[in-house]
């Protein structure tokens, strides 16, 4: 899950590519658990601790013994962790925790995971504490990490793994995070993958022409900087011709100049690693000199309200537009058709009703995780430690957190993501699915093994 540029985001949360070579029964199944997840309508009433196709994941029940670190008779103490109360980016990623806590007081208030209740430690690493964060939560002892994503991810794993502290985390930045031992993503972020893979793949089948100039901005942060190198290389094995590329700082003051030499470049399709805010600033500047980009293509996390409120009218100007990759239906679809969309409306539901918020992409990594987390808390009974949790976690195959998401096994930075993906477009009326670029083949997904291949040269050492 993968990229934010500190001060340009982080855009990394949920990047994807799979892998190649995929045999045609995978592919077969991959295919009918994207119908699947695509119109997820349940036959049958949820009950309070049901969500999407997965029955009783939270519920009463008599599960005893102080199996592990942070587990008692009565409760199981986990932390996630994230960077709302950095200053470079003030609130980053706060959907972290908002979803979170939403997902740990609904299950809660079912009952917690076999009569035990979540005790959440949420952790704020503000950018540049995730190393003190981590031994905090070593300290606490925290069980597991669940539901968890750091922009600087890189600076936590020795002490992560110094206390055996595994993680099923919403994302991994860097490829030291994501390939570290005890490390899971409910939706991978490959070390050798783009997730931008099959979304450069279709923009460039239906625009040949402007992907002859293409152009990345990057980060200079080396989390950030390890998924902008994966969606460069992607991009080059898929033909495009790069005519420009940066990177940005923690902290960008001025975009005119980045706006100005993307415009000297005469780049017409432009990938950001940046969050949303970040981007629209970006938009002002293209105004100001005049000079639009035909495509932006951007990670999901991007896939955000702010884009719409501060980008307004300027993401109209785009005569290609302004898509952004993502591996669920859109919530506007829950909202509109519930009946066919019943796990995303659900998730909308639970997160306003919880949190009293809009939920936001990385919410949707996060609620998978936790999803995962307690399904595997669930399985092991009364012998719930760390390893048999993660062992269940990393026995998945074509997981869909219920329907909410495309199909895919979990794994760390050197499994695959999904086949499935699809894209949105920002306008200054909102989202709709970019269908005529993408050519969704199943249900709102495109789904085809020529989404996801490897990098040649990749991994990269960070």
């Amino acid at each position: 899950m993968r990229t934010a540029a500190v001060a340009a985001g982080v855009s990394l949360a949920l990047i994807g590519a799979g892998c190649s070579g995929r045999s045609s029964s995978s592919s077969s199944a991959t295919t009918q658990a994207a119908a699947a997840a695509a119109t997820s309508t349940t036959a049958a009433a949820a009950g309070p601790g049901d969500f999407g196709t997965l029955k009783a994941v939270c519920g009463p029940g008599n599960a005893s013994g102080a199996t592990d670190k942070g587990v008692t008779d009565t409760d199981i103490r986990v932390a996630t962790m994230s960077d709302p109360g950095n200053t470079a980016v003030p609130g980053l990623n706060i959907e972290i925790f908002q979803e979170s806590q939403a997902f740990v007081d609904w299950c809660n208030a079912a009952g917690g995971i076999a009569g035990r209740k979540i005790v959440l430690d949420k952790r704020d690493a503000a950018l540049f504490n995730v190393s003190a964060q981590m031994v905090a939560s070593c300290n606490q002892p925290d069980f597991m990490l669940v539901g968890n994503g750091e922009a600087l991810d890189a600076t936590g794993v020795q002490q992560r793994l110094s206390c055996g502290l595994p993680e099923i985390a919403a994302y991994d930045v860097s490829s030291a995070a994501g390939s570290a031992a005890l490390s899971m993503d409910a939706l991978p972020v490959p070390n050798s993958e783009s997730n931008l893979g099959g979304a450069l793949r279709v923009l460039k089948a239906a625009d040949p022409a402007s992907a002859a100039h293409y152009g990345l901005l990057s980060s200079t942060q080396q989390s950030i900087k390890d998924s902008g190198n994966r969606d460069k290389q992607a991009a080059a094995q898929l033909g495009y011709t790069q005519v420009y590329y940066d990177e940005l700082p923690v902290q960008v003051n001025n975009w005119r100049p980045y706006a100005q030499a993307i415009q000297a470049k005469g780049v017409q399709v432009l990938g950001i690693q940046a969050q949303a805010n970040q981007d629209a600033q970006l938009f002002k500047a293209f105004a100001d000199i005049g000079y639009f980009p035909k495509w932006v293509l951007l990670n999901s996390n991007n896939y955000d309200p702010v884009m719409l409120t501060e980008g307004g009218a300027n993401l109209d100007k785009f005569t290609g537009g302004v898509l952004v990759n993502s591996f669920f239906a859109p919530f506007e679809l829950g909202q509109s058709d519930p009946a066919k969309y019943a796990s995303t409306a659900q998730f909308v539901n639970l997160v306003k009703q919880y949190q009293n918020v809009a939920p936001k992409s990385l919410g949707v990594n996060s609620w998978s995780a936790w999803l995962l987390f307690a399904e595997g808390v669930k399985s092991c009974g009364n012998n719930v430690t760390r390893q048999c949790v993660f062992n269940y976690a990393q026995s998945q195959s074509n997981w869909t957190a219920g329907g909410l998401t495309a199909p895919v096994k979990p794994s760390n930075a050197t499994g695959d993501t999904s086949q499935c993906f699809l894209l949105t477009k920002a306008s200054s009326t909102g989202w709709t699915l970019a269908s005529d670029v993408y050519k969704p083949n199943q249900g709102v997904f495109n789904c085809d093994p020529a989404n996801v291949f490897k990098l040649q040269g990749f991994p990269q050492s960070s």
